[in-house]
């Protein structure tokens, strides 16, 4: 693991066991990050990622000529995505928080090409 994924589990756990209330601070953070795209998420990605599979680690676009539309219809369904997973937190278990947990300990390809195509190419 390396100081980038050591210091997401540190704030998820936190995240964690805050989400056991009635508001998944989670679902919040990632909705900011979905609709204003901070460069400080693009960042922490690169760096959680960093080691990885080098064919993963460049964040190539799949598809690097529709990548405004692409952003776009990326960046509306992981909002609705995250409305769900909002609405599903209200019960005791913080699915969220879980989630993210395992996409920082397993760093699956899929969730680095859902942030390149969220942030369209923008931040490289």
């Amino acid at each position: 693991m390396n100081e980038a994924q050591v210091k997401s589990l540190l704030v998820l756990s936190v995240l964690a066991i805050i989400g056991f209330g009635p508001l998944s601070f989670t679902c919040l953070i990632g909705i900011y990050v979905v609709l204003g795209r901070p460069p400080w998420f693009y960042q922490l990605t690169r760096e959680i990622y960093r080691g990885t599979n080098p064919g993963v680690q460049a964040m190539k676009p799949a598809r690097p000529a529709r990548s405004g539309s692409l952003a776009l219809g990326s960046r509306f369904l992981t909002f609705l995505g995250l409305l769900l997973l909002l609405i599903l937190d209200i019960a005791p278990v913080p699915v969220t928080g879980v989630i993210a947990i395992y996409v920082v300990l397993t760093r699956p390809e899929w969730f680095q090409q859902l942030v390149f195509n969220i942030y369209g190419g923008a931040h490289t």
